[in-house]
């Protein structure tokens, strides 16, 4: 049943996808209007001299922006009407217990570079984030839990990382990372006055997000505490730690409610027929009103209206740290850059006993991020989409590529920058490999609009070279894969790449890199379905999950593969499994899925055991019939009536896969969390999915939104059990069970 925000939601997308199409048929590149010449030039990042002008750069980026918005609507309301909208606008451990070979820690991209997780361990505790509050958790030996702490968070946590004990490999210190509504803020906190007229009680500034970082001594677990605070203007992106050195990774965009983006029409034109010729004419006259309102109201922002800001709570009081200091030398632009959002570059030392940090800011559009030992790519579209509107339609995607050098610890120095056609798909898309930069993409993936005559999609790998005037030279590529797919997952292992294209059936590409200056395709292999995320094992054999099908398509259903590709002329396929779900005949069921096939944090594959674990979720109503007396309202009636009464039901696994080269595939057993959803029928969970899994010793314990659990790996015996809170119940206490 589709409530009246879901009706609002799905009419909005189906504007977007109308308005891409009216966009090409209404461009006039002779507009008198398109005043701003947009073309390519350069990738190279270049800092602003003064703030001066870094002002006039966002101001006129921000006036383009909205006026190629405002042109590019085309009268599209009195085609198909405007809906009423009633919504507010790596340590030694000295014997102790070792990530690797002990127990398993977040699944990286990188070794040696850690990812932010909700979920994170010292192999002697497990920290989760859990609704509002951070959840510590006991293992004093392996196959057992005990409750430490529960710590509050402001705002909602959503990613965080730890640094460890060089001598003992246990945690010292979290940074947490969380996203706070502006509207949220309490008057009894100091950023209170920042945000809100105190007389009036209204908002008075045009940020209604903030990213916070509170960063927590774990020395003692069982009473955890601040030691630091800081909040960012912007929203959380992701973050990497290598040693306590960590790079943050924000994203801010000033949202100015006066500015109008669409124009005010009189009553009138929503009541002329289509081909009332005052129509056009009312609807320009609008447009044209809304542009000069807007550069006339861009003309009285200040720069502080326009740059994010970020805060630091120090004994209670608010510390404003400028972004713009040092004349503004610290935000930077690609040369043809004609974005007004930033990708913010925080870095510091969590083990500092001095709480210092690094800004760097690029004026960009939303970005893709990778890190390495000692390089942080940022993979940004060269242009957005508004750009393409009214410019020379010979134009194709392409991305930025923004090398910074992250081997100083707690800071990011930028080195270069280069261009490649496409666009990138995720991180695994990115590498760095003997300080060779590897980017595989695909152009055509966002159908062109732009272009009366697209050609059909296909894919790229690029090799880039750092040359001695900062830029990221193309110095290798293969061009033209797979004409007419794109690219489902990607992965780099040393000299090699690999690649999942897809239409209707699932080609894996064997992609030689060991000569960067000419790669070569060594061998292709197509089996049914796709892979979404590609996971080596060993040197000669994949290990992928995805989606099943055949030469007709997808059926969605989750499924796991492995490759051998010792042979990279020949790669074949050893065996896959499916992962189903068990229904009844007379139950309505919904899809099976994994969180597992959209993010490889929830992929954990354990050597020691050779195993993978993965989470498995449904959900489904049941129903049942029972018989009432007949109904008043009707005569003579006797029957009785049949009333129908549904609950919910859930099915939250984590499926446990034995995986070997020799024999294939083969389903272990399961954890199962589906008592600790079903316990309320009828009740709707927000998050019923076991999400990530940790193999300690002899013992798998997996983590859902209400229990963390431990069991035997040999026969999945139950050994532990910790209820959480849950992200819907905050108000509910843990439980220790121990089986």
């Amino acid at each position: 049943m589709h409530t009246r925000k879901n009706r609002i939601s799905i009419y909005y997308t189906i504007l977007l996808l109308l308005l891409a199409g009216y966009m090409l048929a209404g461009c006039d590149p002779d507009d008198p209007t398109d005043q701003v010449q947009r073309t390519r030039t350069s990738p190279a990042l270049s800092s602003f001299n003064s703030c001066r002008e870094l002002e006039a750069a966002l101001k006129s980026n921000l006036k383009e922006e909205l006026r190629v918005q405002l042109l590019s609507l085309n009268d599209i309301t009195i085609l198909y009407g405007f809906p009423e909208d009633d919504s507010a606008t790596d340590a030694d451990t000295n014997g102790g217990r070792e990530e690797g070979e002990d127990y398993s820690g977040t699944n990286n991209q990188e070794e040696g570079v850690d990812e932010a997780d909700f979920v994170k361990t010292d192999g002697y505790h497990i920290y989760t984030l859990n609704g509002n509050k951070l959840v510590i958790a006991g293992v004093p030996e392996f196959g057992q839990l005990t409750q430490e702490a529960i710590f509050e968070i402001e705002g909602y946590p959503t990613e965080m990382l730890i640094s460890k004990d060089n001598d003992t490999g246990q945690a010292t210190r979290a940074v947490v990372f969380s996203n706070l509504s502006t509207y949220s803020i309490q008057k009894d906190n100091p950023l209170y006055e920042y945000y809100y007229d105190n007389s009036s009680g209204e908002t008075m500034y045009p940020v209604s997000t903030l990213l916070k970082l509170t960063i927590i001594d774990l020395k003692n677990p069982l009473s955890p505490e601040v030691i630091q605070e800081l909040y960012l203007e912007g929203y959380y992106q992701t973050a990497r730690n290598r040693s306590s050195s960590i790079n943050l990774i924000a994203y801010s965009s000033m949202y100015i409610q006066e500015l109008k983006y669409w124009p005010d029409v009189p009553d009138e034109y929503y009541e002329m027929t289509e081909d009332d010729p005052r129509r056009k004419q009312i609807w320009d006259e609008a447009i044209q009103r809304a542009i000069a309102h807007n550069d006339a109201y861009i003309d009285t922002l200040a720069l502080a209206d326009l740059v994010p800001r970020i805060f630091e709570k120090e004994d209670g009081d608010i510390i404003d740290h400028s972004f713009t200091a040092e004349g503004c030398a610290n935000f930077t632009t690609a040369d043809d850059g004609m974005s007004r959002g930033f990708t913010s570059i925080i870095s510091f030392n969590l083990q500092d006993t001095e709480f210092t940090f690094d800004a760097d800011h690029i004026v960009s559009n939303w970005s893709m991020i990778y890190a390495s030992s000692d390089t942080l790519l940022i993979a940004e579209p060269a242009q957005n989409s508004w750009w393409y509107w009214g410019v020379d339609d010979t134009f194709d995607e392409a991305t930025n590529i923004h090398r910074f050098d992250i081997s100083d610890f707690g800071k990011a120095v930028y080195t270069s920058s280069g261009r490649i056609d496409g666009t990138v798909l995720n991180q695994f898309s990115l590498s760095e490999y003997n300080d060779y930069i590897r980017v595989a993409s695909t152009t055509g993936q966002w159908n062109r609009w732009w272009m009366e005559e697209p050609d059909p999609p296909e894919n790229h790998v690029y090799v880039l070279k750092e040359d001695d005037n900062k830029t990221l030279e193309v110095v290798g590529s293969v061009k033209g894969i797979a004409q007419g797919e794109r690219i489902w997952s990607a992965r780099f292992i040393r000299d090699t790449a690999y690649l999942v294209t897809f239409k209707n059936i699932d080609p894996l590409w064997v992609i030689d890199l060991s000569s960067p200056e000419n790669p070569t395709i060594l061998g292709e292999l197509e089996v049914p379905g796709v892979s979404t995320y590609i996971h080596p094992i060993d040197n000669d054999t994949l290990l992928t999950i995805g989606y099943g099908g055949d030469e007709e398509g997808l059926d969605w259903s989750i499924k796991v593969s492995l490759f051998d590709v010792s042979d990279y002329s020949d790669p074949s396929l050893i065996d896959e499994l499916p992962l189903v779900q068990v229904e009844d005949d007379n139950q309505s069921s919904y899809s099976t899925w994994s969180e597992a096939a959209g993010e490889h944090k929830a992929f954990q594959y354990w050597a020691p055991k050779k195993m993978l674990a993965v989470p498995l979720s449904s959900y489904r109503y049941t129903y049942s019939g029972q018989e009432e007396p007949p109904s008043a309202d009707l005569d003579n009636s006797t029957d009785a009536d049949v009333v129908i009464d549904y609950e919910y039901e859930y099915s939250s696994r984590l499926m446990l896969v034995n995986v070997d080269p020799e024999t294939g595939l083969l389903i272990h057993g399961s954890v199962d969390h589906s008592d600790f959803y079903n316990a309320d029928p009828g009740y709707y969970w927000y998050s019923q999915e076991i999400r990530r899994s940790i193999f300690m010793g002899d013992y798998i314990y997996a983590i859902s939104d209400r229990a963390i659990t431990a069991s035997d790996i040999d026969d999945l015996s139950l050994s532990a059990t910790l209820e959480l809170p849950g992200s819907q119940a905050m108000d509910r206490d843990t439980e220790v069970v121990e089986n």
